[in-house]
Parts: C-alpha cells; sequence; structure tokens
C-alpha cells in the first residue's frame, strides 16, 4: 500500500492563516474584556453577602478573565482583607469541552493562594493551594482567636458541596506552619479567667481535617519542636454554615518545654496556668484538657472537669 504524503506547500499557508486567525481571537478577546462592568458585578455580589469590595485597578487576566489590583474586602462587622492582586479567568480548555470552571489566583500575605471551582448547576467541587502565607500579617487571623500569631503557612483543600446547598459538604484540608508561634494575646481558661499569653515557639504545626457526614474530623493536629507541644485527641466539630460557630468538641495534651517555663519572663504564666490546670497535670508541665466552644472561639478546661 502506498504511504500517504503530505503537501506542505499546500498545507503550510493553510495552518499559518489559521494560526493568526486564533492568535487575532484570543487577542481580541482579552483586549474586550469589560473589565469594568465585571468589577461592577462582582462588587454588587460581595455586597449581596454583607462584603464591601474595592480594587485601585482592573485590568484584563489571561485570555478570557478579570485582574484586580490593591483590593480591599470588607465585612460589616468591620474585618478587613487587603489582597494584594487577584485574577479571576476562564481556562480555555474546560470551555471547550462544555465546562463553565473559574480559575482564581490571589496574592496576599507575602504568599499565594490558588483554587478552581465550576461555575454551572449542580455538585460544586472546590480546590485550593496555599503556599508562603505570613500568618504575622494576617490581621483578621488576630481578630477571629485574639492572639498574635506568627509562623509560614503551606497547605491544600479540596471541597464538595451537593447540589441544593443545603447538605453538609465534604472535603480535606492538609496543613503544615513552619516556625509557627505567638508574639502575645489573651486566652481564657475556665477558673483562672482571661491569661496574657507570653511569646512562645511552636515549631512546626500539622493539621489533618476531614469533613464527612456533617462532621469536620481532626485527623492529625499538633505542634512539636518548639517551647510548647500541643496534641489534639478525636477533636471534631459540628458543621454548619457559619463555621466560626460550629460546636467543638474533643481532648487536647499540653506540655510546656522546661526551658520556657524557667524563664524568668514566663514563671508567673507557668504558675497561673499549673494552678488553673491543676486538676488535669499528668506530669512535670504537661497537661490533659478538655476542649469545647466553638470552632472560632475554642475554650479548655481539666480533662473530666464538669461542664461551667
Amino acid at each position: 500500500m502506498r504511504a500517504m504524503t503530505i503537501d506542505w506547500s499546500t498545507w503550510k499557508p493553510r495552518l499559518l492563516y489559521g494560526a493568526f486567525f486564533l492568535v487575532a481571537l484570543l487577542l481580541a478577546l482579552r483586549w474586550t474584556f469589560p473589565s469594568g462592568a465585571v468589577l461592577e458585578r462582582l462588587a454588587a455580589e460581595a455586597a449581596s453577602r454583607g462584603w464591601k469590595l474595592e480594587a485601585a485597578e482592573a485590568g484584563p487576566a489571561g485570555v478570557i478573565g478579570l485582574s484586580l489590583r490593591q483590593v480591599t474586602l470588607k465585612d460589616e462587622a468591620g474585618l478587613t482583607v487587603p489582597i494584594d492582586r487577584i485574577d479571576l479567568t476562564l481556562p480555555l480548555w474546560p470551555l471547550l469541552t462544555g465546562r463553565r470552571r473559574l480559575a482564581v489566583q490571589a496574592w496576599l500575605y507575602d504568599g499565594r493562594v490558588r483554587g478552581a471551582f465550576d461555575l454551572a448547576a449542580g455538585p460544586r467541587e472546590y480546590r485550593a493551594e496555599l503556599d508562603g502565607i505570613d500568618l504575622a500579617r494576617a490581621l483578621p487571623l488576630r481578630m477571629v482567636t485574639g492572639v498574635d500569631l506568627t509562623g509560614v503557612a503551606a497547605g491544600t483543600a479540596r471541597l464538595s458541596i451537593p447540589a441544593d446547598g443545603k447538605g453538609a459538604p465534604e472535603g480535606r484540608l492538609v496543613l503544615a506552619v513552619k516556625e509557627a508561634g505567638l508574639t502575645g494575646g489573651k486566652f481564657n481558661v475556665p477558673g483562672a479567667g482571661p491569661l496574657t499569653l507570653p511569646a512562645a515557639r511552636f515549631g512546626e504545626v500539622a493539621v489533618e481535617l476531614v469533613l464527612k457526614d456533617g462532621k469536620g474530623t481532626f485527623e492529625k493536629l499538633g505542634a512539636t519542636g518548639g517551647d510548647v507541644e500541643l496534641t489534639g485527641e478525636g477533636l471534631y466539630f459540628a458543621w454548619q454554615p457559619r463555621l466560626e460557630f460550629s460546636p467543638l468538641f474533643g481532648k487536647a495534651r499540653l506540655k510546656l518545654a522546661p526551658a520556657f517555663s524557667s524563664r524568668p519572663e514566663n514563671r508567673g504564666f507557668a504558675s497561673l496556668l499549673d494552678a488553673a490546670l491543676a486538676g488535669a497535670r499528668s506530669g512535670e508541665g504537661t497537661y490533659g484538657l478538655q476542649v469545647f466552644g466553638s470552632l472560632g472561639h475554642p475554650l479548655m478546661r481539666p480533662a473530666g472537669a464538669a461542664a461551667p
């Protein structure tokens, strides 16, 4: 059988013309993208959810997308999230295969967050990845926790939400924080009241959270290699849409390094903590704790103590 040959003298001009028209189409899509109108729509959608969205500059991103710079998100309670830059794009390949998928990249707190999710009706799939987030710059985190945290966070998240939006989501979060610690703040200890926290190193923090059957279970939660070591034991929370107020249950083990407790500036705190958690002591500087409260406002008491 005779092999088929290609007459390149005929096909080269056709391929070149096709490539030219494709490039021209993509450039036209980018240059004519209505950035201002899309920004107004995003601001309206944010306002309907209780957020105020402002951006100093708006322009095209990718082939079909919007890039915002010097972005500020503010809620009704005054919580402000500054974002250096955020890009929202519609990848071409999903569009060509009939899927509407939005890709998001945001630069904030000296790091970057990347994610993607489907826009079409039906079950929603969310995927996200964060890298190099400086917790010391994340002031909203301080407003939620009441303490000044330090460290550099990285991790991944996957979340699936039912089509009706009413069922509990399922997914998994894996998070690691290097050089974690705190530089101050207050924490409420039942029996002792608010304690002023001294500066402390947590070392390496690892979190693995699984969402399933309306419950979020911490398969792994621990801080090792620092002044304070913390290990979660059977920790979980009951899912609700306002995640900050989700009821929290479980136990934890806290251990203060001898070198930390013996520092002159920490002796007063160590003595107060030891007195408040005397019933939880299981060794020198080690305490067993019952965890309760909510995910956004966790509380602890000596393990086995009666509820307040």
